[in-house]
């Protein structure tokens, strides 16, 4: 989710960043609002390879972040050959004949780094003192560069036990963890891109060979399929020269094709129960929702705050505090290409599951009934603004969220446009989406686990059709 606020100008100069004043007038109900934009200057070029490049400097810090996004994900893999992008995302790291190991070369200099993979796409970040800028683009470029010559069957085999056990101590057997492993199945149809786990089954990890990554490899790691931000604290010629000295020598392959990603409004099952070895059970509601960008996304960013975002917000005030019908519970917006909106609760001992449901159901269509106040509406959606900017306070955070912003959009417009989004909402939009995806039943998935060797009758039958 993404999020952005408007802070003094003080603050906005000691992040490198600058305001455009003031870009529109936004009236409520108490008072007429004049809104700024805030703006990240940056310098862009592309190699002749088809690497895109940003440069976000600020000097404020002697830190530089170098950040790396591919466009492939979980949505790029074949039948047979799922959670190729997440073991290729930990085989990355395995080094090359040049940098046997990356992560003794950052942190002798105090630097660190990591990586991430979704649906959509893998990225990878690293933060470190400015004077390791060439050491870290070097490292950048060998790895995109060499990996495919150096792997062999002794790494394969190393990181796939490490994503073997991270799926045993994360999912299989992370209480609740069964919940992500099945929810795909769920929410999408056999031949949609999103249809199965990130992380991969255990079968077609297992049968990965080297000649499999390296293919991969070599299909989806060019530079072409890539784009890098290097932030901070850097001499602007210098840092151009860098990179134009380590990856321009990388050689230009083809831009993969990539599926489409359906947008969906109905998910494939209505309702699930998963025994687990959990001590309380838990209840997941799921609705598919707009995609990351589109309209109506940053309304449901507003609406899962207006429910789950502190004390006084509708669910956690009701649900928590007055009636005491949950230990937990919280919403989100799940942005991406095809994206989810969710709701998930836990039960306090004694309460069922059907009363926990109905609670948040009666609470949902309290909304749809009467909306929501002006007061909550503009109290949350300056919350979630002001976190957004804080985030961008971090030069890794900031490097980030503008490469992020990139491949979805394929624009250079962050964070203005992402700002704008949240200024534009207005309860007539909110109630807009919210009355289009909650108030077709036949639009959510249900996710009830139970604990294993009690009776389930509580929770309802797979398809129960007394269910709320």
């Amino acid at each position: 989710m993404h999020r952005l606020k408007i802070i003094l100008l003080s603050c906005a100069t000691a992040l490198g960043m600058a305001f455009v004043t003031p870009v529109s007038a936004q009236e409520t109900n108490s008072m007429e609002q004049t809104q700024a934009s805030v703006t990240i200057p940056f310098e862009q070029f592309k190699l002749d390879n088809g690497l895109t490049v940003f440069l976000l400097k600020d000097n404020t810090l002697p830190i530089v972040s170098v950040n790396l996004w591919f466009n492939v994900g979980s949505k790029d893999e074949k039948t047979g050959r799922t959670g190729f992008a997440h073991l290729f995302e930990h085989l990355m790291f395995m080094g090359t004949d040049r940098v046997p190991d990356i992560d003794i070369l950052l942190e002798s200099g105090g630097g660190s780094n990591n990586a991430s993979t979704r649906e959509d796409a893998t990225n990878y970040y690293t933060v470190a003192p400015e004077n390791m800028l060439e050491t870290v683009l070097f490292i950048e470029a060998d790895r995109l560069a060499n990996l495919a010559n150096a792997m062999t069957a002794d790494k394969l085999n190393k990181q796939r036990d490490v994503v073997l056990n991270e799926r045993k101590q994360s999912y299989e057997n992370q209480p609740y963890g069964k919940i992500w492993l099945e929810l795909p199945s769920i929410m999408y149809p056999p031949n949609h891109p999103y249809a199965h786990t990130v992380i991969g089954s255990v079968e077609d990890i297992r049968s990965a060979t080297v000649e499999d990554v390296v293919d991969f490899f070599n299909t989806y790691y060019v530079p072409a399929n890539a784009s890098i931000v290097v932030a901070g604290d850097f001499d602007s010629d210098k840092a151009k020269k860098l990179v134009h000295q380590y990856f321009d020598s990388i050689p230009s392959r083809p831009e993969p094709k990539h599926a489409a990603i359906p947008q969906l409004t109905h998910p494939q099952k209505n309702r699930a129960v998963i025994e687990d070895d959990v001590q309380l059970p838990r209840l997941v509601m799921l609705w598919h929702s707009p995609a990351f960008l589109s309209d109506g996304d940053a309304e449901l960013d507003i609406l899962s705050s207006i429910l789950t975002k502190g004390k006084n917000s509708r669910l956690i005030n009701k649900l928590v505090y007055e009636q005491q019908l949950a230990s937990s519970v919280q919403a989100g917006q799940i942005s991406s290409r095809a994206s989810m909106f969710m709701i998930d609760a836990v039960p306090l001992p004694g309460v069922s599951i059907e009363t926990l449901e109905k609670a948040i159901l009666d609470e949902l269509n309290a909304i749809l009934a009467n909306g929501v106040t002006q007061s909550e509406f503009d109290k949350t959606r300056n919350s979630i603004e002001t976190s957004y900017i804080k985030q961008l306070q971090s030069i890794g955070s900031r490097a980030d969220n503008f490469n992020n912003y990139y491949f979805y959009s394929g624009t250079t417009a962050f964070p203005t446009a992402d700002l704008e989004r949240y200024h534009k909402a207005s309860i007539t939009s909110l109630m807009s989406v919210t009355k289009t995806i909650f108030s077709d039943d036949t639009r959510r998935a249900t996710i009830i686990v139970v604990p294993k060797q009690s009776d389930a009758s509580s929770a309802e039958a797979k398809e129960s059709p007394d269910a709320p």
